[in-house]
């Protein structure tokens, strides 16, 4: 067997972090452990800019923030991370609390320095609609409420 030889490994290193880098990472607090829900489906969670923009009462579910390289992650990749997990929390909606990045010079120069400056970071709270839970059917089929 081939064994790798110590001019490859720093190769191998940086392929390994950038690979990292890549992806959003998300956190969840919830806010009303009572409230036991089934998972849904991330196409069942459609994303609300305020909560006067909601067309139903709600429940908060969760807090989530995510979080990713900025010079890798834009705003889809959070909001595609954070509606991920609502759905895995049951909810059928979220509600943006915030969304952005470091100024652009800081994000390429924080980047290349691997600092934490360069990063993308967006909060949002998921939130359940007990009246909208037949488009949550319809949105995942059977694997849903």
């Amino acid at each position: 067997m081939d064994q790798m030889t110590p001019h490859r490994l720093p190769i191998v290193f940086l392929l390994v972090a950038a690979l990292l880098a890549c992806g959003a990472r998300a956190r969840v607090v919830a806010t009303n452990p009572g409230l036991a829900l089934a998972p849904t489906c991330a196409n069942a969670v459609p994303v609300f800019a305020d909560t006067e923009h909601v067309p139903y009462d709600y429940y908060e579910v969760a807090l989530i923030t995510a979080e990713g390289n900025s010079v890798y992650n834009g705003n889809g990749d959070l909001l595609k991370s954070i509606r991920n997990q609502a759905a895995r929390l049951g909810a059928n909606g979220v509600v943006i609390d915030a969304m952005g990045a470091t100024h652009a010079t800081v994000k390429v120069v924080g980047a290349a320095l691997g600092s934490n400056d360069a990063e993308r970071k967006g909060r949002a709270i998921a939130i359940w609609m007990p009246s909208d839970t037949a488009r949550v059917r319809e949105a995942c089929g059977a694997r849903s409420q």
